[in-house]
Parts: structure tokens; C-alpha cells; sequence
């Protein structure tokens, strides 16, 4: 009817009014952003630049939160590890080696799989006359694929790993290999761990490349040979009918260990489950597959983002403020030409998200710009999308909370005033001071940051330049030698010492950087005896060139005597175990094991008799013939533990040697010919130990160059904020300021009233601030067994460096109020 009709024809135009009014609208803001072009590009440059650190943290924090989700039955897999522990030992392995827990799943039937990942260490591998040495290659159980999602390319997954001697290839490893992936029933040989023979593979499944979110890093897959072969030490998963199954069968877990291993060997041991997602974040055992994250960064992070996020919506509110308090004159014409207050909240509204949204848009195209840059520090994920979501709430958040002032306060004002270009209140008592002091929170953030990143830098200076006990420079490591190397060690070490530019050469089982992998109970001549729990100590192979190629000082004694060169026969390399424990034994030990055994001294060591053991392997006793000085083996985060030396070349994993540095091009090369011309079915890994070293602090490096990024840009946007409120001050304040200076007051004067409630403010908030950063540095510095002690110049300078900001942006802003004429002022008045 005509109601109906009215009802729609006024709908319609209320809706064409509304469209006409935000056209309107958007057109005068960008008038007004245009107009005053210098504010908008430092409006919108702050609040971007916090929003790109913002969202560079979101992604980093996204991507953290992200690993193993690409498993879709993640939930309900879990990872089951070894802990060992008594009066003198605790260790908590991240892998497995006793074979009873095969029978897991005919125990307990809430398991649906158990999956091995075993034979974990860098594979040797020739495919025609090419040969590799591939990384992340395990031997695993057919039903792999029914527990982890890795997606398939060719092949098929319920049959890929049923055969003996098939293998499973990453997509790019089958370009690597054979310059295609339709690599399907191709061959490639695997060579034993001997070295003696190799095994012919048949590729049975190409698969997509392993996302780098994952603990576990896969790219190759062999299959067993048969079920004897499920044996030894082995990454282990079980795969659970549900979530809540896993804590169930930890509780059961001690009565399953008691079922196998003896009563007194069950007390020392526990099995605890990892669900899967939780590895990355929560877990730091002894032999992870690779360095895992940590739970506590994330929430540095997150607390460093908001802090950012903050930071900058408080500046781009009080530039905002500022900005409005220009335009009275403008809302009373609005209101004069019957503008209501709703429609002058929606234009404020309006305007202060459309800057929001602007700045938020500069960010992302920042993030996508220098993305790159930024994974230099942090690995960080692409996938820019993630974070418009995000972006959108924070830019609506905080064009909201801007828009507030101008949009509920200023549109208040009386219509006479508003001309006039006057507020009709005092913004002293308007949460002025509030405002003073979120900038001092600013400045104070900036005092945390900047001398977080002074002890950060000097705890880093401190790790690099520590004297470790030996010498690293000029030392070219050649990593992972295959069994056939070390039958011929002897051999190899007297062809590299006749290469020009080297200037010794020794052996070693763990390179210094690396942990040592091998820890068992030692005999001790008159200290061990009748001890209830057995002293152990980590046992480190070398050569008898090795202290004096790594400048490891003896405290008494000598080195090893050079071993007659042998050639093993074929019955000592079938049986190595019987090898090792049938050869007499010298013994070197560092000064931690001599004290722990209990010797007083170097001297009164030499000549005792000792002995080391691990499982099934009883090393002959022999005397012990030297102390040497403490080396780190590891990083200074680890403490020295107790390391016993012994000479053994067919128990070496790596060589070390000395170079002189005038052309190691050259030298590489020559040693490069050597080995192809001896091995050529080995590749060669080389390194630089005090490359390795760096490595070991690249999450330090890494955290120094962010808290120096964020240290920068936070005095960034603390010096927008500050010249935003000293515009915000100035204008509030013209007539007195005019005032002052009719009745003579200097610039100086005049610089203390603008800047001593921001000094006053900072100062305060730095004495309180001091005792909170000192014990969080303290807590960091936790982490390292050798650190420095934190001194309060770190505070002072960052003080200093803050209140510098502060002088250079008062002082600019010191230049306009000088410019200005009071008589003009004060007419305007």
C-alpha cells in the first residue's frame, strides 16, 4: 500500500543522503590531508613504522605457533624420550635406544602406531659417477605416511616403504639427484656406514619438500630390511586414537620400564611423551634433530609488539589532538551551517581510521618490501596475508580511540567559542598531565630498549672475544669422515700434511662447538672404589697431535705417544667393539675430571691408573699421562664438564687442521684432489671452527640487530610523539607564551617550561625503571654459565641518549615559538 511505498521511497533516500554524506566526507578529508601535507607524511610515517615492527613480530610469533600444523594428525602424535638420572648423572635425550619400547603398542592398545626414525646421521650417496652427502636421511617404518602428513608427488604411500631398499626422495633432492622428478624406479646406491660396500636403492616415492616449520626436517626415507633391523638409537613417534590418551599412558609408562630393565636400573629411568606441537617451543633435550624455539621469545616478542603498537597509537593520538585543536574555527562553521554533532563525530570518526587504515596499508607494503631484510634476523614466514586481519582490528582500534578527542570532546564546543577559535576550558586540567605521561612512558621504553641492547652487545663481545682454552683461528675442519677415511687415517693425515699452506693436522671424534656425545662411568686408582653411584665423565677422542695443532695447554704430563701405523684387518673391522676394548689405553683428562675424581693437583694424576666404559664397550685401564688446561667444547652457555682424552683413529669422526691463510683457495683445492683421487665415492664437508663458533651465538647476533632496530625506531616514533605533544603545548598555550615574552623571558626560560614535565617525568620513570630491566637482563644472563656483570653507564648512557632526543626536539620546536610575534597573538586573542 502507500505506507509500504513512503516507507521505501524514504529508505532510499536516506540511503542515497548517507552515501552522498561519507562521498562528501572522504573528499574533504583527503582536502585536508593534502592541505597539510608535512603533518599527514609524519601522521601517517609514525604510525606505519610502528605498524610494520608490529606485524614483522606477528609473522615471527605466526610462524613459531605454526610448526607441525602441516600434520593433520598432529594432535594426537607424540614423541617418547629417555631420561636418566642418579646422584652424578641427569640426561634427557631427545631420541631413544632401548628396542623393548617396539612392544609399546601390544602393551597398550590407545596406541594406533609406532614410527622410528633411525640411522639419523648424514648419509653418503652415489648416483652415476656423482656422489653427496645428504642431511635429515632416516631409515622408517612403512607406515610413516599413516602418521605423518608428507604429501606425495608419485608414488604410492601404502606401498612406497613395504620393500627393502627403497627410498623415498623430497622433490628437490630429486631434481638434485637426477634433474627431474619423475625419478619413479630409478637407481641410486647408498653407501654402509663401513664403508666397505654399497647398497643399491630403488626409488619407490617422490614427496613435496618438508616445510621449514617442522622439528623434524625430512629429506630422504629408506626402508628397513627386515624387522631385526628396528634396533639401537632411534627418533621415536606414537600416534595416539586420541589427544587425551598421551598423559594417559605417561602415568602407565613406569610400570612398562619396571617390566624391562632391572629394579635398580628402572629407578634411574623415565620415558617422558612430547606431544608433537610442543616440541618446537618447549623442548631443549640433548641430541634434538636441530635447535628447537623457545616459548619465553615469543612472549618477549609479543610484549615488544604491544609495546610498539602502543607506542605509536599514542603518538598518532596526540598529533591528532594536536592537529584538531587547530580546527575550531572550522567545527564552528560547521555547526553555524547547521552541521549536527552526530554527523561532526562521524566525520572525526571517519577521518582519524581513514589515516589509521592509510598508515596500516604503508605497513604491510613495508612488511612485503622488506621482508627479505628482515628474515636475515628472524625466520619469518611470507605469507603477508596472515597479518591484514590484524591489521584492520589494530588501524579500527586506533582510529577509533584518536577520532575519540575531536569527535566527543571538541564537537562540545560552544558555537561563539568555536569560531573564535576558542576550547572554552583549560587542557591543563583535560588529562594534560596523562598525556605527559604516556610520552615519558615512551622515553622510558626507549631507556629499557637501548640498554637491553648495551648488555645485550657486551654479553656478545664477552662470548666472542673469551679465550676458550685453545685456538680456533685458522683452523679448517673436515666434517663427518667415512668409515673407509678412518681405516686410513695415517694415511690421510701424512698426504694433507704435505700440502703447501698447512701447517698441522690432528684428529677428533666431537669438533670443539660440538657436544660430546658419548658420557659413561670411569675408574679412578684409589678414588673409586666402594662408591655407591659411579662417577661419569664425556669421553672425547683425538690424536696425538691434537693439543699441539689446537694450542691446548698441558697443566702436567705429556701427550699422546703417535700410534704405530696398522692397517685393520677384515675380522677387527666386522668386530670394532672387540678392537677397541683389546688395544692398551693412555688417558688425558681436563682439570674438571681431575677435581671431580679428587687429586689435588696435575702431578699427583700422572701415573695413576684409569679406565672409561659405556654399555658393552670396557676400555683397557691405562695410566693417565697428562692434565690439560679447561677448553670449552661447547658454547659458554654449558659449563665445563669432565672430559676424559684418549688416542684412537678409527673412532674419529672429524680433521682438524691448521692453515697458514696466504691461499686457501689453493689449499682446499689440493686437499680437495686428495680426497677424490683416494675417495671419490665420498663427498667432502668443510668448515671453519671459528665459523662454527659464530654459529653458536647466531640467536644472540640475532637478538642484538633486532633490539638495535627496535631501540632506533622507538626513539623514532618517541620523537614524533614528543613533537606532537609540544605542538599540542604550544598551541595551548600561545597567550602565555606571548605574555612571558612581553614581559622579557628568554628562550631559555621558555625551553624549561616546555621540556621540564617530559625531563622530570623520564627521570622518575627511569629510577623505576632500572631495577625492573636489571633483574630481566639478570634472568637472560642466567642463561650463560661465563657472563659480564651489568654496570649502571648502560642506564646513564641510555639516559644521556634519550635526553639528547629530547633537547634536539624541543629546540625545534623552540625555533617556531621564536619566530612569532606576541603582539600578533595576542590580538588575535
Amino acid at each position: 500500500g502507500i505506507p509500504f511505498k513512503v516507507s521505501c521511497i524514504l529508505k532510499k533516500k536516506q540511503h542515497m543522503n548517507l552515501q552522498y554524506l561519507l562521498t562528501n566526507y572522504l573528499k574533504i578529508i583527503f582536502r585536508q590531508l593534502k592541505r597539510n601535507k608535512l603533518f599527514s607524511v609524519i601522521n601517517v610515517a609514525g604510525l606505519a613504522i610502528g605498524f610494520s615492527l608490529c606485524f614483522f613480530l606477528l609473522l615471527f610469533i605466526l610462524n613459531e605457533l605454526s610448526y607441525e600444523n602441516f600434520h593433520k594428525k598432529g594432535e594426537n602424535i607424540a614423541r617418547i624420550t629417555m631420561h636418566i638420572q642418579d646422584a652424578n648423572y641427569d640426561m634427557h635425550w631427545a631420541r631413544i635406544n632401548q628396542d623393548w619400547i617396539n612392544k609399546l603398542p601390544e602393551s597398550y592398545p590407545e596406541i594406533k602406531q609406532l614410527v622410528r626414525f633411525q640411522d639419523y646421521e648424514p648419509r653418503n650417496i652415489q648416483v652415476g659417477e656423482d656422489a653427496f652427502k645428504i642431511q635429515y636421511a632416516y631409515t622408517t617404518d612403512a607406515a610413516v605416511f599413516k602418521v605423518f602428513d608428507f604429501q606425495f608427488i608419485d608414488g604410492n604411500p601404502e606401498k612406497a616403504l613395504l620393500e627393502p631398499n627403497s627410498v623415498v626422495l623430497t622433490q628437490s633432492l630429486a631434481h638434485q639427484f637426477f634433474g627431474t622428478d619423475k625419478v619413479l624406479n630409478k637407481d641410486l646406491y647408498i653407501l654402509n656406514k663401513t664403508g666397505t660396500e654399497k647398497e643399491l636403492y630403488k626409488v619407490t616415492g617422490v614427496i613435496e619438500d618438508v616445510p621449514e616449520n617442522t622439528h623434524l626436517p625430512v629429506n630422504m626415507l629408506t626402508s628397513f630390511s627386515a624387522e631385526k633391523d628396528r634396533t639401537g638409537w632411534a627418533y621415536t613417534y606414537l600416534l595416539f586414537e586420541n589427544e587425551e590418551d598421551i598423559a594417559a599412558l605417561e602415568a602407565k609408562l613406569p610400570d612398562f620400564i619396571k617390566e624391562n630393565l632391572k629394579a635398580e636400573d628402572a629407578v634411574k629411568y623415565t620415558l617422558p611423551l612430547q606431544p608433537l606441537k610442543s616440541i618446537h617451543l618447549h623442548s631443549d633435550l640433548a641430541r634434538e634433530i636441530k635447535a628447537n624455539g623457545n616459548i619465553s621469545y615469543l612472549y618477549i616478542f609479543a610484549i615488544v609488539a604491544l609495546f610498539i603498537l602502543i607506542m605509536s597509537g599514542i603518538n598518532f593520538i596526540n598529533l591528532n589532538v594536536a592537529q584538531s585543536l587547530k580546527r575550531l574555527r572550522e567545527i564552528g562553521m560547521r555547526k553555524v551551517l547547521g552541521s549536527s554533532r552526530t554527523n561532526l563525530r562521524f566525520y572525526f570518526l571517519l577521518e582519524a581510521n581513514v589515516v589509521t587504515l592509510l598508515a596500516a596499508t604503508v605497513g604491510v607494503l613495508l612488511v612485503y618490501l622488506l621482508l627479505p631484510y628482515f628474515q636475515q634476523f628472524l625466520p619469518v614466514e611470507s605469507n603477508i596475508t596472515a597479518i591484514i586481519p590484524f591489521a584492520l582490528v589494530f588501524s579500527i582500534i586506533i582510529g577509533s580511540l584518536a577520532g575519540y578527542y575531536p569527535a566527543f570532546v571538541l564537537s562540545k564546543s560552544n558555537i561563539i567559542l568555536a569560531v573564535k577559535n576558542k576550547t572554552g576550558f583549560n587542557p591543563a586540567n583535560r588529562n594534560f598531565g596523562l598525556k605527559n605521561f604516556l610520552i615519558a612512558f615512551q622515553l622510558v621504553l626507549c631507556i629499557v630498549l637501548i640498554s637491553s641492547a648495551l648488555i645485550t652487545q657486551s654479553q656478545f663481545e664477552f662470548l666472542v672475544n673469551k679465550n676458550l682454552g685453545f685456538e680456533k683461528e685458522q683452523i679448517l675442519a673436515i666434517k663427518n669422515i667415512p668409515q673407509p677415511v678412518k681405516y686410513k687415517y695415517d694415511f690421510v693425515k701424512n698426504g694433507i700434511n704435505q700440502i703447501a699452506g698447512v701447517q698441522g693436522v690432528c684428529g677428533a671424534m666431537q669438533i670443539p662447538t660440538e657436544a660430546i656425545r658419548d658420557t659413561g662411568p670411569v675408574y679412578a686408582e684409589g678414588k673409586t672404589e666402594g662408591l655407591a653411584n659411579p662417577i661419569v665423565m664425556d669421553l672425547q677422542v683425538v690424536d696425538s697431535d691434537f693439543l699441539d695443532v689446537l694450542n691446548v695447554d698441558l697443566l702436567a704430563g705429556r701427550s699422546f705417544k703417535p700410534k704405530a701405523e696398522k692397517v685393520l684387518s677384515d675380522e677387527a673391522k666386522n668386530n670394532l667393539i672387540g678392537y677397541l676394548q683389546s688395544e692398551p689405553r693412555e688417558y688425558i683428562i681436563n682439570e674438571t675430571a681431575m677435581k671431580m675424581v679428587g687429586w689435588q693437583n696435575a702431578e699427583e694424576a700422572i701415573g695413576k691408573q684409569f679406565g672409561w666404559s659405556i654399555g658393552d664397550i670396557n676400555l683397557q685401564r691405562g695410566e693417565v699421562v697428562g692434565v690439560i688446561k679447561d677448553y670449552h667444547q661447547e658454547s659458554l652457555k654449558s659449563k665445563i664438564d669432565p672430559v676424559v682424552l684418549i688416542n684412537e683413529p678409527v673412532w674419529l669422526n672429524n680433521i682438524l687442521l691448521k692453515v697458514d691463510g696466504k691461499d686457501i683457495r689453493q689449499t682446499v683445492a689440493d686437499i680437495e684432489y686428495l680426497w677424490k683421487d683416494n675417495f671419490p665415492a665420498y663427498s667432502l664437508e668443510f668448515a671453519f671452527l671459528d665459523d662454527l663458533y659464530n654459529k653458536l651465538y647466531e640467536r644472540e647476533q640475532q637478538q642484538l640487530r633486532l633490539i638495535y632496530l627496535f631501540s632506533t625506531m622507538a626513539i623514532v616514533i618517541a620523537f614524533l610523539g614528543i613533537f606532537g605533544m609540544l605542538s599540542y603545548t604550544l598551541k595551548t598555550k600561545e597567550k602565555e607564551i606571548a605574555v612571558r615574552k612581553i614581559l622579557g623571558a628568554n628562550l631559555t626560560s621558555i625551553f624549561v617550561l616546555l621540556s621540564k614535565n617530559f625531563i622530570i617525568l623520564t627521570i622518575i620513570g627511569t629510577i623505576i625503571t632500572i631495577p625492573l630491566t636489571w633483574i630481566i637482563m639478570e634472568r637472560w644472563l642466567q642463561n650463560y654459565v661465563y657472563r659480564i656483570e651489568i654496570s649502571t653507564g648502560d642506564f646513564m648512557l641510555a639516559l644521556a641518549v634519550i635526553l639528547l632526543v629530547l633537547l634536539v626536539t624541543v629546540s625545534l620546536q623552540l625555533g617556531k615559538v621564536s619566530k612569532n610575534n606576541p603582539a600578533d597573538t595576542l590580538r588575535a586573542e
